[in-house]
């Protein structure tokens, strides 16, 4: 017996695991104080599109098309989202060079007002530098996995789709 699906319910999971990712994100970052690197706010964003593509659909745009098309957008932004984490590994495993905007440019300052305005533009964590090791995995290599998990879930629900 095959089990058919809605798009509908493909596009409530896809919103649930994105809100799931990103509450994982915040609850890491505001509750037990591991700051982001920039990486890592770059992560965040292809969850939030996939929540905004969704929703959009659902709300305003109920075709079969466009819950096809909000399918597939979400499908390029796991992608966009795995590609992401999967040079922040690198970085963290020191095979890509940082990025000007992962580096820590704190330690050159020469006055009290260059020291303010270095603060003021700092990354909040360095992107080689985890802070968080799960099972020996990264929290960016934990996210390879999550986003490549939901991709090949989200395509084996949307083959199952009613006709």
């Amino acid at each position: 017996m095959k089990i058919k699906i809605r798009l509908n319910q493909i596009l409530f999971f896809l919103i649930f695991i994105s809100i799931f990712a990103l509450s994982l994100a915040y609850i890491s970052q505001y509750f037990f104080g591991l700051l982001p690197c920039k990486l890592c706010l770059y992560e965040r964003k292809p969850f939030i599109a996939i929540i905004a593509i969704c929703l959009l659909i659902l709300v305003f745009f109920k075709t079969k098309k466009a819950k096809k098309l909000a399918v597939c957008l979400s499908l390029f932004f796991l992608l966009i989202n795995a590609s992401i984490a999967i040079y922040h590994v690198g970085v963290e495993q020191k095979i890509f060079k940082l990025s000007e905007g992962c580096n820590s440019t704190i330690e050159n300052y020469t006055s009290m007002e260059e020291l303010k305005k270095l603060l003021a533009h700092a990354p909040l964590a360095r992107c080689d530098d985890p802070q968080f090791f799960f099972l020996g995995l990264s929290m960016a290599a934990l996210n390879i996995f999550y986003c490549l998990a939901i991709f090949f879930i989200t395509i084996f629900l949307y083959r199952n789709t009613k006709k």
